[in-house]
C-alpha cells in the first residue's frame, strides 16, 4: 500500500515538472506579399503550461482591419512529455499599399512579458481585373475517394451593387441595389457596412427583396439591400465599396491532407465556429448633371413630379383672429428637401410659419409621398382680402423640363370684432404700501420689564442633533474619498468607463465651439462640427472607435442601450442635415444653425439621461 502511494506522488510531482517550464510564444502569417483584394491569416501560438493563458496583445496594425478568428488549444504526449499549445488565429484585410512591420505581440502571464519578433508584410495593388464583384470562392465537401482534389472549387458567396443610372440630374433619385448571392448555409447573420455615400442624400428603401436565381446551374439565394441616392451638387461623385463580414463552415481546414492532424483538432470545432470570410465590391463612378438654363423666378430646386393643392380652414373670420392655410405638394422625388412656396405678404394681414411635416412611401422603392406647410394668417382690420396666387415649380428629369403650377388665390372676409380690447393699467401708490409697513412690525421686539426666569432651553450637547450630524460628517467624507479613489482608479484601468463619463464635458465644449464659429456665420465649418460633437460624444457613450461608426452600427447599438427609435431617428435626421449642409451650405441661415445647435444640445442631453 505504501508504494502505491509513492507511486502515486512521483507520477504527480513529475506531471507538475513538465507543466512548470516558462511558455514560448511565436507568431507567423501564411504569406508575405498580398495584393490589395486578398486576405492575410495571422497565427499567434503560445507553447509550454498553457493552462488559462490570457490572449495576446495586438497592436495597432497600421494599414489593416484585424478580425478574431478564435482560438484552438492541442496538448500531445510523447515518450511520457506532455506538451500544449495554444494558437490565435486572426484574419488581416489590407487598407492600403505598402511595406508594413506586423507586431511585436505580447502575453502577459504571471507576472512576466512574453513577446514575438516583427513580421514583414508587403501589399501589392490588387491582382484581379477591375469589376463590380469579387467573389469567395468556397471549397466543396470532400469526395469519399482516395484522391481527393480540394483545387476544383466554385463560387458559393459572392456580393454585388449596382445603380438604375450612371447618370442623372441634381436631386434626381437614383436607386443603388446591393445583392448577395449564397448558395451555402451561414454560420450566423451576415455583417453588412454600406458604401460610403459622400455628396448624396440618401434614403433607405425597406423591405429588403429575397429571391431565388439560377447562375451556371446553381441556384442562389439572393438578397437585395436598395438605398435612393439624390446628388446635393453637380461633378463626378464616387460610391465607396460595400463589405459584408460572413461566417462559413472551414471544411478546408477539418480535412486535412494529413490523417494523423485530425488528433490535433477538435473535430466538433467547425459546428461552433466557422471561418470568418469578408466580402467587397469596387467603387462606382456617377456623373451628375447641372440643372439646365432657364429656371423660373420661384424655383428652389426640386427634381422630380409633383402637384400642388391649398385648402384654408375657414373663409370668414373676426379681425385679430387666426386663419390656418395648409399648402399640399405630393408626388414623386425627394419629399424631405421640398421647399415651401412664396405667399406675397399684404400690410393688412400677419403670416407666420407653424411648420411642415411630411408623409413619405417608398412603394416600387421609388420615393413618394407629400409634404404640408401650415400658414397662420390673422387680419388686422376688418375688410376681404385676397391672398395669392400661390406659385410653385419644380424640374422633370424625365421630360427634361421646368414645369410650373399655380393655385386660385384664397379669399379671407374679416368682420369687425364685437368684443372691445381689454386694457388693463398698472396700479401705483405713492409713499409706504401695506405691506412694508407689515413688515416693519414684525421687525420690532418688545422689552420684557419682569424678572427673567432662567431654565434649560434644550437638551444636553451630545443629545443636540446639530453636533450629531457634525461628527458623523468626516465619516461620509472618508466614503466619499474612497468612492472617488475607485473612480479615479476605473478611470485609469477601464477604457469604457473612461471615455463614457468624459463624453459629456468633451461635448459641451465642442459645442461650444460651434456656437462661437455660427456667429462667424461659417456654415460648412459650423455643421462639420456639429457632426463630429455628435459622433464622437455616441462613440465614447458606446465605447465604439469613431472611424467604424455607420448607420446601422449605430442604430443596433442605441437600440441595445434601450435608446426610443424617436431618439434614434433625431440622431440619423441630425448627421443627414449635416451631410447636406457640406454641399449645399448656401441653403442655411443663421437661424438654422440655430435650431441644429440646438436639437444636437437637445440629442446630448437626452442620450446622457439613459446613461
Amino acid at each position: 500500500m505504501k508504494k502505491s502511494w509513492i507511486f502515486i506522488i512521483l507520477f504527480l510531482v513529475s506531471t507538475g515538472i513538465c507543466y512548470a517550464e516558462d511558455i514560448s510564444i511565436s507568431a507567423d502569417v501564411d504569406r508575405h506579399e498580398i495584393a490589395m483584394d486578398e486576405q492575410l491569416t495571422l497565427a499567434i501560438i503560445v507553447t509550454g503550461n498553457v493552462s488559462n493563458i490570457p490572449g495576446p496583445r495586438i497592436p495597432d496594425l497600421e494599414g489593416f482591419t484585424t478580425y478574431s478568428s478564435g482560438r484552438s488549444q492541442n496538448v500531445s504526449i510523447i515518450n511520457g512529455q506532455v506538451s500544449s499549445s495554444v494558437s490565435f488565429t486572426y484574419i488581416l484585410v489590407p487598407n492600403e499599399i505598402g511595406e508594413y512591420m506586423l507586431g511585436p505581440f505580447t502575453i502577459d502571464y504571471k507576472g512576466k512579458t512574453y513577446s514575438t519578433d516583427t513580421i514583414s508584410v508587403k501589399v501589392t495593388q490588387t491582382t484581379q481585373p477591375k469589376s463590380q464583384v469579387r467573389p469567395y470562392v468556397y471549397p466543396q465537401t470532400p469526395a469519399r475517394s482516395s484522391e481527393t482534389d480540394y483545387s476544383k472549387t466554385k463560387k458559393e458567396l459572392f456580393i454585388e451593387t449596382y445603380v438604375d443610372k450612371l447618370r442623372a440630374y441634381v436631386n434626381e433619385q437614383i436607386t443603388l441595389t446591393f445583392a448577395f448571392y449564397q448558395s451555402v448555409d451561414l454560420f450566423e447573420n451576415p455583417v453588412y457596412s454600406p458604401p460610403s455615400t459622400t455628396g448624396f442624400w440618401t434614403e433607405d428603401m425597406p423591405p429588403q427583396k429575397k429571391s431565388y436565381k439560377i447562375i451556371d446551374g446553381r441556384r442562389y439565394l439572393v438578397t437585395e439591400i436598395k438605398t435612393a441616392l439624390f446628388a446635393t451638387a453637380p461633378g463626378e461623385f464616387t460610391i465607396g465599396s460595400a463589405r459584408l463580414e460572413a461566417s462559413v463552415e472551414d471544411l478546408e481546414r477539418f480535412f486535412s491532407r494529413s490523417p494523423f492532424d485530425m488528433f490535433d483538432r477538435d473535430p466538433f470545432s467547425i459546428f461552433r465556429r466557422g471561418k470568418p470570410i469578408i466580402l467587397t465590391t469596387d467603387p462606382i463612378t456617377l456623373g451628375i448633371l447641372p440643372l439646365p438654363e432657364g429656371r423660373p423666378f420661384d424655383f428652389k430646386g426640386d427634381v422630380g413630379r409633383f402637384d400642388i393643392t391649398a385648402d384654408v380652414d375657414k373663409n370668414s373670420v373676426e379681425e385679430n383672429q387666426p386663419v390656418t392655410i395648409k399648402i399640399r405638394i405630393k408626388g414623386e422625388g425627394n419629399i424631405k428637401t421640398i421647399s415651401s412656396p412664396n405667399i406675397a405678404e399684404i400690410d393688412s394681414l400677419k403670416f407666420y410659419d407653424s411648420g411642415s411635416s411630411e408623409n413619405i412611401s417608398k412603394e416600387d422603392y421609388v420615393v413618394k409621398g407629400e409634404k404640408i406647410f401650415e400658414k397662420v394668417v390673422i387680419p388686422k382690420k376688418e375688410g376681404q382680402f385676397t391672398i395669392g396666387p400661390i406659385e410653385y415649380s419644380y424640374f422633370d428629369p424625365t421630360s427634361k423640363k421646368y414645369v410650373e403650377k399655380s393655385i386660385s388665390p384664397i379669399i379671407i372676409n374679416a368682420t369687425k370684432s364685437e368684443e372691445p380690447p381689454s386694457v388693463t393699467e398698472p396700479l401705483s401708490i405713492p409713499g409706504i404700501t401695506k405691506e412694508e409697513v407689515k413688515l416693519l412690525k414684525r421687525d420690532i421686539s418688545y422689552i420684557k420689564m419682569g424678572p427673567v426666569d432662567l431654565k434649560s432651553t434644550g437638551p444636553f450637547l451630545y443629545k443636540n442633533k446639530i453636533f450629531f450630524f457634525l461628527n458623523i460628517i468626516p465619516v461620509f467624507i472618508l466614503i466619499f474619498l474612497y468612492i472617488y479613489q475607485l473612480h479615479r482608479e476605473r478611470l485609469r484601468t477601464d477604457i469604457g468607463y473612461a471615455r463614457s463619463r468624459r463624453a459629456k464635458a468633451l461635448a459641451s465644449r465642442r459645442l461650444k465651439l460651434a456656437k462661437n464659429i455660427m456667429l462667424k456665420e461659417e456654415v460648412k465649418e459650423f455643421y462639420a462640427e456639429i457632426y463630429k460633437t455628435v459622433i464622437e460624444y455616441v462613440a465614447d457613450k458606446l465605447n465604439i472607435p469613431h472611424p467604424s461608426i455607420t448607420k446601422d452600427l449605430l442604430e443596433r447599438r442605441l437600440a441595445e442601450k434601450s435608446v426610443s427609435k424617436e431618439n434614434i431617428e433625431k440622431l440619423k435626421d441630425l448627421f443627414d442635415i449635416c451631410d447636406m449642409a457640406r454641399f449645399a451650405s448656401g441653403r442655411f441661415t443663421k437661424a438654422d444653425m440655430q435650431r441644429t445647435l440646438e436639437e444636437a444640445a437637445d440629442i446630448i442631453m437626452e442620450l446622457e439621461r439613459l446613461g
